[in-house]
């Protein structure tokens, strides 16, 4: 981490101590009321029921329009004594609404109540007829626990999705293994534990092995552990659709295994989508992963994702290259790959351009790495063969010549200015300079580290450079200086120009400490942000996140653009963290809502959510994810979705007034009545009236 220190956690608010459920109002007797097309009365009060939860460490989240998720927020208030105090309280509470809410879908249990309520809690889950999905983070090695959801385990019969990262001794293996055999309902598994042994990998592979069911699954690979048994598994599969492999990130896993691994995936003939990650491969597997592309006839999308290949050949000579080529221009069912080019060199990657010129369904190719000196010539490439707009390059460009770089990669979106790469305080503010004239930028990150930088030439530069941009997304501003000056205030400008700024929908801030004033301007500028969603504050005075959030908070209620928040928190007080997280809650669910809406699903509540939150530019990113199109497309499928029930019979049918269309009965005394107006003048009252107005018949 930057200048040694650990980054804080995102909100999590541990909020009000209350003495009693009842006397904040929380009738959590009260039964579920969820029917189609209507939410239960509990989304209306979730944030008593957070006010409990968040005291150990979880909340009640809606990811899905109408469906409950209890997650984990942090294991920082886990073993304090108020989550010791209110452990009782919660149990009760997530037992009830296990029992009897059918809107909870998911639970996410860590160390903090299972080491006191195993049994309740257990027993709780069996009996919960819809509960969906089940994440299971116990890092202790209490065996009290295991033999509990050992228990429990085999009578989860509706269960769909069991993620797992617990102490994995035998007994529990054979349980898990029996389960995985007898589990007709799971479809995706996943095992996070990177210490299970051999011996454990041997038994829950028997287990997978006789599964019928399961066609995502997810696992973190140990050096040495289970891979002739894994091989054998996916030569056996046919079921299995999705598969995501994790290597230990800072260790070496062994080249014999993998080979063992990657010659299992040739027998494969279901398989849709491969992830591998943090895997480092030598030259003979990775010409084996070219090899097996190019004759693979299944696979839509493969991703090797902080994967660095011919580890130890660079580059890879003409014959174990060519199969690349192969791969590129053959394969006729590919249609998303990631993987790094700073593998190849230029003339390779120049040829593979070539090649996917002749293939005209290898279209969504993301590249986490190129060779930094290269990037001109390689994107210079892209263009003259025609293949550009098929390459999305998920790291940034780094500066280090801005009249190249910044001037002539114009089909590059990402990079990022550090006084690492440019050490002289002209070129780097000759690259500020150059950065106001670059529509191209759309997402940049700016790091200072270095003392002998004049802060405010560079804060001037950077400040009229975000106050005039309109075309930039995302900002990331990193600024170290052992001693600051804070006699000419030159962060005010700077607050300033964030003040000004509409376009910047993802800000991070770093370093910068600003002083009470200044966090006043930037407080107010986040409470009336209506383009910001995501904003991270790490001042090197953590003081100054608490001053920031304490002005915040009277106020943010107002907001309904911010989706996430993120700093240093510990000291934030309790109250302040838990206003907060209940309007980015609120948030969250109205996008969630609206992006369901959108897509076609056509409720009354979804709706509502539509109107109030059609402009936050999270919404666009929900929809891209949630339907798999572009931002143009996601923009004009929120038009369209507000466009269709602007008119006067549509309107009623979907608020529930009519069940077809609006007829009126004539008066005897002439009078006027809602069908006679004319189109004008309902759409005048269109733009008062809106769905969430209309009162609920139930």
């Amino acid at each position: 981490m930057p200048g040694g220190h650990q980054k804080g956690r995102r909100i999590a608010a541990s909020g009000f101590k209350q003495s009693s459920m009842s006397n904040c109002g929380l009738n959590y007797r009260a039964p579920c009321t969820s029917a189609e097309g209507r939410p239960c009365d509990i989304f209306e009060n979730i944030r008593f029921w957070n006010a409990f939860f968040c005291s150990v460490g979880l909340k009640l989240r809606e990811f899905h329009p109408g469906q409950l998720s209890l997650i984990e927020t942090s294991r920082e208030y886990m073993f304090t004594l108020e989550a010791q105090q209110h452990q009782r309280k919660v149990t009760t509470l997530l037992r009830h609404l296990l029992r009897y809410h059918h809107c909870l879908v998911a639970v996410h249990l860590g160390d903090c109540l299972l080491m006191t309520h195993h049994r309740l809690i257990c027993n709780a889950l069996v009996k919960s007829r819809s509960l969906r999905k089940l994440r299971l983070w116990f890092l202790s090695m209490n065996p009290r626990v295991l033999r509990s959801f050992a228990m429990a385990l085999p009578r989860l019969k509706n269960l769909e999705e069991l993620d797992c990262l617990i102490y994995l001794e035998e007994t529990f293996c054979e349980v898990l293994s029996e389960f995985l055999v007898n589990a007709g309902s799971l479809k995706t598994f996943t095992l996070r534990r990177h210490l299970l042994d051999a011996s454990g990998g041997r038994i829950i592979f028997q287990g997978l092995m006789r599964n019928a069911s399961i066609t995502t699954l997810s696992l973190h690979m140990r050096r040495s552990s289970y891979g002739n048994e894994f091989a054998e598994y996916i030569r056996e599969n046919r079921t299995l659709r999705n598969l995501t492999l994790t290597a230990d990130e800072y260790a070496n896993f062994d080249q014999r295994e993998l080979r063992l691994i990657i010659c299992s995936l040739f027998h494969t003939t279901t398989l849709s989508e491969v992830r591998l990650e943090n895997f480092k491969v030598n030259e003979g597997n990775s010409c084996l992963v070219a090899l097996f592309l190019s004759i693979n006839q299944s696979l839509r999308d493969f991703h090797l994702v902080r994967c660095s290949l011919y580890t130890d050949a660079y580059p890879p000579t003409p014959a174990i290259f060519s199969p690349w080529l192969t791969a590129f221009s053959k394969n006729k069912t590919l249609e998303k790959l990631t993987m790094e080019l700073s593998c190849f060199s230029l003339e390779q990657c120049r040829s593979l351009f070539e090649a996917l010129k002749f293939n005209a369904f290898l279209n969504n190719i993301t590249v986490e790495r190129i060779q930094p000196l290269s990037v001109a010539e390689i994107s210079r490439a892209m263009r003259d063969t025609g293949v550009r707009e098929r390459f999305f390059f998920s790291s940034p460009c780094y500066v280090d010549n801005p009249g190249v770089e910044l001037t002539e990669c114009k089909d590059l979106s990402k990079f990022a200015v550090s006084s690492n790469v440019l050490s002289h305080s002209d070129s780097f503010c000759t690259t500020l300079r150059v950065l106001p004239s670059c529509a191209h930028v759309t997402s940049l990150s700016i790091t200072v580290w270095e003392e002998l930088f004049d802060w405010n030439v560079m804060n001037a530069l950077i400040s009229q450079y975000i106050a005039t941009t309109t075309v930039l997304r995302e900002l990331s501003l990193t600024i170290f200086y052992q001693i600051w000056d804070h006699a000419n205030h030159v962060e005010s400008v700077l607050v300033r120009a964030l003040a000004i700024n509409k376009s910047i929908r993802r800000l991070c801030i770093d370093g910068i400490t600003f002083n009470e004033s200044e966090t006043q301007v930037l407080a107010e500028t986040l409470q009336s942000t209506r383009t910001m969603c995501y904003f991270s504050y790490y001042p090197r005075d953590r003081q100054s996140t608490v001053s920031l959030f304490q002005k915040l908070s009277p106020n943010f209620s107002s907001n309904y653009t911010i989706l996430e928040l993120n700093g240093y928190l510990r000291q934030v007080g309790h109250h302040d963290l838990f206003i907060m997280d209940d309007v980015l809650h609120r948030n969250m669910s109205l996008v969630a809502r609206a992006a369901h809406f959108v897509t076609g699903t056509r409720h009354r509540y979804l709706a509502a959510a539509a109107e109030l939150v059609h402009s936050n530019p999270g919404l666009v990113d929900f929809i891209r994810k949630l339907a798999s199109v572009d931002e143009g497309e996601a923009l004009s499928r929120i038009k369209n979705s507000l466009k269709s029930f602007y008119e006067l019979d549509d309107f009623m049918r979907l608020a529930g007034v009519v069940k077809y269309g609006v007829s009126c009965h004539r008066r005897n005394d002439g009078q006027k009545q809602l069908v006679d107006i004319n189109r004008d003048c309902w759409l005048c009252i269109r733009r008062y009236l809106k769905v969430g107005d209309i009162l609920d018949n139930q």
